[in-house]
């Protein structure tokens, strides 16, 4: 098992503040694993993310992907967010964390719903990715 397997992970950290909640949807990694906050060594499975709901009114929820134990690829992935009332995509979340020396990590918004305000907080470009904040408001 490589010794930083685990080290390069991303925490998506999404705060809900509109007036109805969110929920996530068809999430997919490419590599990686998603895990429980606090817990790498608690795996999540996609279904797992995709019954996560996260409250209005400043609610918060934490998506967690880490590189596996048994490969070197970082962690690469996608998740859809939804106003859980309107049923309606808000937009696609999609990251790239390498673990390969001089890549740089991708954190990006597709797909974007102009009728909500999507605020994408800074990362760290290179090394560990760590905590990227999502905001999501009502246009």
């Amino acid at each position: 098992m490589p010794a930083d397997a685990y080290g390069q992970y991303v925490d998506i950290k999404i705060e809900d503040g509109m007036k109805y909640d969110l929920r996530i949807e068809n999430a997919h990694l490419d590599s990686g694993q998603f895990y429980r906050q606090g817990d790498q060594g608690d795996i999540m499975t996609a279904d797992d993310i995709d019954d996560m709901i996260i409250r209005h009114n400043g609610g918060i929820r934490e998506v967690c992907s880490c590189g596996e134990t048994d490969s070197m690829s970082g962690t690469q992935g996608t998740i859809d967010l939804i106003d859980d009332v309107k049923d309606t995509r808000i937009c696609t979340l999609a990251w790239s964390a390498p673990m390969q020396s001089g890549r740089k990590n991708r954190f990006s918004m597709l797909n974007h719903d102009p009728r909500y305000k999507v605020d994408i907080g800074k990362w760290q470009e290179s090394g560990t990715m760590g905590t990227v904040n999502v905001a999501i408001k009502d246009e």
